[in-house]
């Protein structure tokens, strides 16, 4: 089988953009253009030109790679539906940016180029084809054109050659199937969605009405904020993060007496449903669906991430903000129901998995509920008592807040702000778990053993995973701190290597999460084999769309599938739940 990179060239601008408008908006706008397609074969082969003009045939029966095949293969099937080409039945279609980000590289061509190959590639053409249609464009630009189009090409077919043997089968069916399920859209309610941006506008109109500089000043700048606060003898909080605490602190304190703090912080979050709402909108279909992104290996750990502009499927806000529920705009069409089951748990699970801890695996696997088994663990509960759940439902609260936040190494001080407790109380609560999981805590030694072995070996520190990956940080460097050595990897986030400090609770968090992916996307895999469609996924929770008259089947399969535990891990206490939806909800 031969391989052959395709890469298209596109008219573009501000308004007729994939970013803007989702790929088939994108597609069936009216200035869309593709007029280039290159395509470069491992047999030698090169084709530089219009797509009509390309001989389509050479692709039957071979594979064809693109470095970002959600584009590249999203239109080459909707350009068959417009009759701007002709079909064949190409054996596999790859995305070489997956490849790249799977293999710890960046994901754009031009930073994996500059790593992998050694090659500078400029983007400058790129940047300059904004807004230029393939006619005005004069000849020696047209040149420039041509050959951009050729390079790209090039260099996407040396990437797959040098690392297609570190990509694994199963990671390219996993990242096929991700892009398959994107590539069939997402039903939602366009009525619903017209409804919401209309709320939003008028709680805009609200909350402006209560912002004193509105007409005179940008309405968010920071300068016309600070001098109001001056005006009534405020002092201007450092930062208007809401993830600041001292920022949060002194908003409680002030929101209520003057209106327009509250009000500014509001329009904030109100301008920012409205875009989300906006992009569902631009990328809505008139066959009610939405066409956005999922990105495969969006993470380090493996874990996807959101690829949809202004819209992150897998950060939607949960329950109503401001007159609007954002999830139920995710809606089955007639006749058919949402299947929503997730992966319970998953990590606290994986965490007592790789930790060896048998006894509190058995002890979870025995239980109808997981947090009363921890309860039951940290000598909280006595299951003669009852159901904890029912009998207890704030202590089981508390026990859930420990295992799912005192599993990395979490201090008493962090504890306490995510908990709600005091600091005294967060403290008792960290030693107990550490106390009473011992294997856990032995888990965060033996990895930071490894980690330190391997800075003083000058080698490449990694993680081995059931699943037969390997969680990989490369070599390490250090900074000395006031606490002594920090121990420091420089990880891919985008285009870009980030330093992120290393030690043994953050790396058993990046364990137990990449294990859960590798848990759930096997999963995944078997649910897409027994012939269900998977519409998209958001963490361990995955949305099938069905017959409405086999939706109670499709429950049990997806549920059953999900509970199961793969092959290649034993001894995992796996748990799933579900239910069927009309309207998408958490």
């Amino acid at each position: 089988m031969k391989t052959y990179a395709l890469d298209y060239e596109s008219y573009y601008d501000k308004e007729c953009s994939i970013s803007v408008l989702g790929p088939l908006g994108y597609f069936s706008h009216p200035d869309f253009d593709a007029y280039m397609v290159s395509v470069v074969g491992d047999d030698g082969y090169v084709y530089v030109g219009h797509p009509k003009d390309f001989d389509w045939s050479i692709l039957e029966g071979n594979r064809v790679i693109s470095h970002n095949a959600a584009f590249d293969e999203t239109l080459y099937l909707f350009g068959i539906g417009m009759n701007w080409w002709g079909e064949v039945n190409y054996a596999e279609w790859h995305c070489t940016a997956d490849m790249a980000a799977y293999c710890g590289y960046p994901r754009n061509l031009k930073g994996a180029s500059k790593a992998v190959l050694g090659i500078e590639l400029s983007k400058e053409t790129r940047d300059t084809m904004k807004g230029q249609k393939w006619e005005g464009m004069d000849s020696l630009f047209k040149d420039e054109v041509l050959e951009y189009a050729t390079k790209d090409s090039e260099y996407c077919l040396a990437l797959w050659q040098k690392l297609e043997h570190l990509w694994p089968d199963r990671e390219k069916e996993i990242s096929v199937m991700n892009r398959k399920a994107v590539q069939g859209g997402i039903p939602v309610d366009p009525d619903y969605i017209e409804e919401c941006i209309s709320t939003l506008n008028k709680e805009l109109f609200l909350a402006e009405q209560n912002i004193p500089w509105i007409g005179e000043k940008k309405l968010l700048s920071r300068e016309a904020f600070n001098d109001e606060c001056r005006k009534n003898g405020l002092v201007p909080p450092a930062s208007l993060a809401k993830d600041n605490e001292e920022t949060e602190q002194w908003f409680r304190a002030n929101s209520k007496k003057f209106l327009w703090i509250e009000a500014t912080r509001n329009w904030r979050r109100i301008n920012s449903l409205k875009k989300k709402m906006l992009s569902f909108r631009n990328a809505t279909m008139q066959n009610g669906r939405y066409y956005g992104g999922l990105m495969y290996w969006g993470a380090h750990t493996g874990r996807f991430s959101g690829s949809g502009g202004n819209l992150n499927l897998q950060n939607m806000p949960r329950g109503e903000m401001f007159g609007v529920d954002m999830r139920k705009v995710i809606c089955a069409p007639e006749g058919k129901k949402l299947v929503v089951v997730d992966l319970s748990q998953i990590e606290v699970r994986t965490l007592s998995w790789l930790s060896d801890d048998s006894g509190m695996l058995e002890r979870i696997e025995k239980s109808d509920d997981i947090y009363e088994a921890f309860a039951i663990q940290f000598g909280l509960w006595d299951e003669a008592k009852g159901s904890l759940k029912k009998e207890d439902p704030n202590l089981r609260h508390m026990v859930k807040t420990m295992a799912l936040g005192c599993g990395y190494g979490v201090c008493a001080k962090r504890f306490s702000e995510f908990s709600g407790t005091t600091e005294k109380e967060a403290a008792k609560s960290v030693a107990l778990y550490r106390s009473s999981l011992p294997k856990v805590t032995r888990y965060w030694r033996e990895l930071n053993d490894s980690l330190n072995a391997a800075y003083d070996a000058e080698c490449p520190f990694e993680i081995s995973l059931p699943s037969g990956r390997k969680l990989s940080y490369g070599n390490l460097f250090s900074n000395k701190t006031s606490r002594g050595l920090e121990l420091v990897a420089k990880i891919v986030k985008g285009s870009n290597k980030v330093p992120m400090k290393l030690w043994g609770g953050i790396l058993a968090e990046n364990a137990a999460s990449a294990l859960a992916r590798d848990i759930f996307t096997d999963a995944m895999l078997r649910i897409r084999k027994e012939g269900y469609w998977i519409l998209f996924h958001v963490h361990d929770e995955v949305v099938v769309e069905v017959d409405e008259d086999k939706a109670d089947k499709a429950l049990e399969d997806v549920t059953r599938i999900l509970s199961t535990s793969p092959e290649w891990i034993s001894k995992i206490p796996l748990e799933a739940e579900g239910k069927i939806l009309q309207r998408y909800e958490k």
